[in-house]
């Protein structure tokens, strides 16, 4: 680091510790008379505001990664998200690993925009953040104050992921997921206007949420998450908390050529087409007797859903099933499964 970063650092430091320090006396009411609304202010259009704490998340490979380096360029330069206009500001990525590919990708996206990055205010990460760790959330908003008082206060933060970015603990659970919560809001609350964005993975038996306590998405503002098949990756909002659902984005992953035979990809927007049929006579009983059996006391702690035994859901659908005997009704659990798990 140069003298002047270095002093730069210091004094952004020195400003963190006059904050906390002061934090104890800033707790007060106020009357309700004096309290005004704002209109809400987006940072992209429709999909995510300032001053939120949003996720994205999705299976190992589903894209996340492509999407957020999307959104934090769009930020960075002011270029519209896929139609969707931007909030122009500083972007800071906390990268927890491939720092290669993630270069790969920003070059990728440039030359298929057309457009300059090289002076964007888009700032990535060397290593990973412990967020449990006092000392390495404070690093990381040092860090930001430094650059910030040269660029400008960030327009948001990305962490990616949860999990390369958590720290020693376990996110299943809520005391420790809390915990990161309130680092990751603490970091937020000392750059008015910054929204942060978490890339996560998806739970391991539920695709449809993402992984560990759900003190996590309690906390969220908005949420999203993104599935790939064949053809396609799909963004679906599954919590937008004051603002209306947006609908779903369609994207191709569109290859690039670096040259030197080299390549990378980016999203490009495509239609939004419904790729699932409607569930068979079979398929419907299944659904409808796995959530049946999940029901059941022994399925839940916590107020969290721990997984249902197989067993206990075939001792319900043989029950609503109509087929004559053992071996009919074997068969069709088996099929119903099967296509389940599939879909």
């Amino acid at each position: 680091m140069t003298d002047e970063e270095i002093a730069a650092a210091e004094a952004a430091s020195a400003e963190f510790r006059g904050r906390t320090e002061n934090s104890a006396s800033t707790f007060q009411f106020l009357p309700v008379g004096s309290l005004e609304y704002r209109v809400p202010e987006f940072l992209i259009d429709e999909l995510i505001e300032t001053e939120t704490l949003g996720l994205i998340f999705g299976d190992p490979g589903c894209g996340k990664s492509f999407l957020a380096i999307d959104l934090a360029l769009c930020i960075a330069t002011g270029a519209p998200f896929h139609g969707n206009s931007v909030k122009q500001g500083a972007a800071f990525y906390i990268a927890g690993e491939g720092h290669n590919g993630l270069t790969r990708r920003f070059a990728a996206w440039s030359k298929h925009r057309g457009m300059d990055i090289a002076d964007a205010p888009l700032f990535v990460s060397n290593r990973p953040a412990q967020f449990l760790d006092a000392d390495s959330a404070a690093e990381v908003m040092q860090a930001v104050y430094g650059l910030a008082s040269r660029h400008g206060r960030p327009a948001v933060i990305i962490i990616d992921t949860l999990a390369r970015n958590f720290g020693p603990g376990d996110e299943n659970q809520t005391a420790e997921m809390n915990q990161f919560v309130a680092a990751v809001d603490a970091l937020k609350a000392q750059f008015p206007g910054c929204a942060v964005l978490i890339v996560h993975h998806s739970g391991h038996a539920d695709k449809q949420r993402a992984r560990g306590s759900m003190a996590l998405k309690g906390a969220l503002d908005c949420e999203y998450r993104i599935a790939k098949n064949e053809k396609t990756l799909k963004l679906f909002n599954t919590k937008m908390k004051d603002a209306e659902p947006p609908g779903v984005l369609a994207f191709k992953l569109a290859s690039v050529d670096l040259g030197d035979g080299v390549s990378s990809a980016v999203l490009r927007e495509t239609e939004n087409v419904p790729s699932e049929k409607p569930l068979t006579e079979g398929q419907r009983l299944g659904r409808e007797t796995f959530i049946e059996a999940a029901a059941h006391d022994d399925c839940w702690r916590d107020g969290e859903f721990i997984g249902l035994h197989r067993d206990q859901w075939r001792d319900v659908f043989y029950a609503a099933h109509t087929g004559d005997n053992d071996e009919a009704k074997r068969k069709a659990f088996q099929r119903a499964r099967s296509d389940l798990v599939k879909r």
